[in-house]
């Protein structure tokens, strides 16, 4: 039990951190705040469960586990979950296209917005496409494709077809479809 109880608070503390400097230090990428949070976390959850009495002060005897470094590991486990899982709602919530899109139309109120007003928002002032047109140079830029500059090709780099390979493995295994 106390596994739990102490991941369950170091998810909290993970949490509110992360929602905390990512108000107020703005970051052009989130994952500058979750992957270090995540660092901090495990350090935090393992300091504070070997630090810790057997019973937090409060577990009652009952409660206390028989195998500590089974209860040690069940913790570890969840609390990483956890983070897995925010993470995965963050983005998904934060950085959907179609959340982006409704929250557009709802700052226009009632009246709404002509499609192609829509469209143009998502337009930059040299008329890059907003949703697509970073992707490209930052693929490049991580190493996942490489783009002739002469010829505009894009192709994959080793990095890149193993991702693709790996991606592909696992959709297939989870049935998931042809879909991004």
């Amino acid at each position: 039990m106390k596994g739990l109880i102490v991941s369950t608070l170091v998810f909290v503390l993970y949490v509110v951190m992360t929602a905390f400097f990512s108000h107020f230090l703005r970051p052009d990428r989130h994952s500058k705040i979750f992957l270090p949070g995540i660092l901090f976390s495990i350090l935090l959850y393992f300091g504070i469960y070997i630090r810790s009495s057997a019973d937090l002060g409060f577990i009652p005897p009952a409660w206390i586990a028989h195998y500590s470094r089974l209860d040690f590991l069940l913790g570890f486990v969840i609390l990483m979950l956890n983070i897995h899982s925010y993470i995965d709602w963050f983005f998904g919530f934060n950085g959907g296209f179609s959340t982006s899109l409704i929250l557009l139309l709802h700052r226009a109120g009632n009246n709404g917005m002509q499609v192609e007003e829509v469209i143009a928002r998502y337009h930059g002032e040299g008329g890059m496409d907003k949703i697509y047109g970073w992707r490209l140079p930052r693929l490049e830029q991580t190493g996942y494709i490489k783009i002739d500059e002469a010829s505009g090709i894009c192709t994959l780099t080793l990095k890149g077809r193993l991702a693709a390979a790996t991606t592909r493995r696992i959709k297939r295994a989870l049935n998931l479809g042809a879909g991004g």
